[in-house]
């Protein structure tokens, strides 16, 4: 096709290696069907049709595969086909994160709202275009919650996947555009350190949820569901606005808010601190960095 021999002609004149980017993004696309099972799981323990998700999950993983079969070379990719892969990686996340919306949402049956909603889950917008949250299903609106905690974690994903396979000067650049903050190095190799990323994200997010859930359990907030334990949990640890209730947080006890509030100060200090204040018992470092300190009075 003349489109295609003209996009070709001009990636090769700028040294893009398009094929190569193109093999290692759908090498990646392939695993966000996984993701799928989740809110599977969750539709089916609330009796509500599953199949939006499995469809999404299949077609997720077919063009994934597909992708990655007709194309090869991502073994060589470099620091200019990084950032393609990343710029790709991002929209096609929210495209196929928005084939549940499209498939059985009557309030996102419009392609550009599903993708609108997606796209807005897994950036950590919380933009919404849903007017009427009671009316959407349990699975549906977890899946929209855990869109954007995948995405708070996704770019440290990218690393791993990404990152190793560059050049150390693309690794570099890349690494210091994405992670804001002081230069707290967690280990000796940007795989290593994003792998304390995930595991501190993940216990932040399981401590939410113990808590906001014993609060349901004890009494002290009836409100407070597992179900809303672990949704709420998802966007706060994501420092997105999403929540399942047509009202926010409002409607539940002040302690509720208040762990909210604690664990959105939490969730917007930058993790190498966290890391080295908590993990590594430097807590004097909290201190002497001054966008914790303002986070903690506008808190």
């Amino acid at each position: 096709m003349p489109g295609m021999r003209s996009v070709s002609a001009f990636a090769r004149g700028v040294g893009v290696d398009v094929g190569g980017a193109l093999n290692l993004v759908g090498s990646l696309v392939k695993y966000l069907g996984l993701a799928f099972l989740f809110p599977a799981v969750v539709a089916a323990g609330y009796g509500e049709p599953v199949w939006p998700f499995l469809v999404a999950g299949a077609a997720t993983v077919g063009f994934g595969l597909g992708l990655e079969r007709v194309t090869e070379g991502k073994e060589r990719i470099g620091a200019r086909e990084g950032y393609l892969v990343v710029s790709l990686l991002w929209f096609l996340v929210a495209v196929f994160g928005g084939l549940p919306y499209l498939l059985a949402e009557p309030q996102l049956a419009r392609p550009v709202d599903a993708l609108f909603e997606s796209m807005s889950g897994f950036s950590t917008t919380g933009s919404s275009v849903l007017t009427d949250l009671p009316a959407v299903s349990r699975s549906m609106l977890m899946w929209r919650q855990f869109t954007a905690w995948l995405g708070g974690v996704g770019i440290i994903v990218l690393f791993i996947a990404v990152l190793p396979r560059l050049r150390v000067g693309g690794r570099q650049a890349l690494f210091r555009t994405e992670m804001p903050g002081p230069e707290l190095p967690l280990a000796t190799t940007i795989r290593q350190t994003a792998r304390r990323f995930i595991v501190l994200y993940i216990a932040i997010t399981a401590l939410e949820i113990a808590i906001l859930a014993g609060f349901g359990w004890t009494g002290i907030d009836r409100r407070m569901t597992l179900f809303n334990a672990v949704a709420h949990s998802f966007t706060t640890v994501a420092t997105a606005g999403f929540s399942p209730e047509a009202r926010s947080v409002e409607p539940f006890a002040p302690a509720t808010q208040w762990v909210i509030v604690v664990f959105m100060l939490i969730a917007g200090t930058n993790f190498a601190l966290l890391y080295a204040g908590i993990v590594g018992w430097r807590p004097a470092l909290f201190a002497r960095d001054e966008e914790f300190r303002v986070g903690l009075v506008v808190a």
